[in-house]
């Protein structure tokens, strides 16, 4: 039981959607020789029993929503740290020289006027829209 909702959540998780068929595959490649004659509407089926006559508790379906959750997060960090760890580190320097030239400049820029000419108007800024 533990393993149809396991799949069912895993094949969500992933593609975001319920794909019975995917589910199935899924199902089947994780243990090939149980119960042989359950189809893939079969198992959706047994999915929707499962959970409408709420054989698993809320708890062991949280349990396995955050097992599966974490097997995805560490799986996508290590894609990522793969892919992007060195253009990570060699841009790092040159972002961080470009935010602190930015907040320079906005601060030489921008002006306050601490005497309004005009009654009413308080703090605006030069060359700025009010």
């Amino acid at each position: 039981m533990k393993d149809v909702v396991w799949c069912c959540t895993y094949i969500k998780e992933m593609t975001l959607r319920e794909n019975y068929k995917e589910v199935y595959k899924l199902w089947r490649e994780r243990d090939p020789v149980t119960r042989i004659n359950l189809d893939a509407k079969a198992l959706l089926n047994q999915k929707n029993y499962i959970l409408k006559a709420q054989i698993l508790s809320a708890v062991e379906i949280d349990e396995i929503r955050e097992n599966i959750r974490l097997e995805i997060g560490e799986a996508t960090e290590d894609y990522t740290n793969g892919v992007n760890g060195d253009r990570r580190d060699a841009n790092g320097i040159e972002y961080q020289k470009r935010d602190k030239e930015n907040e320079n400049t906005d601060r030489g820029n921008a002006q306050i006027n601490k005497h309004p000419d005009v009654e009413g108007e308080q703090n605006t800024v030069k060359n700025k829209l009010k």
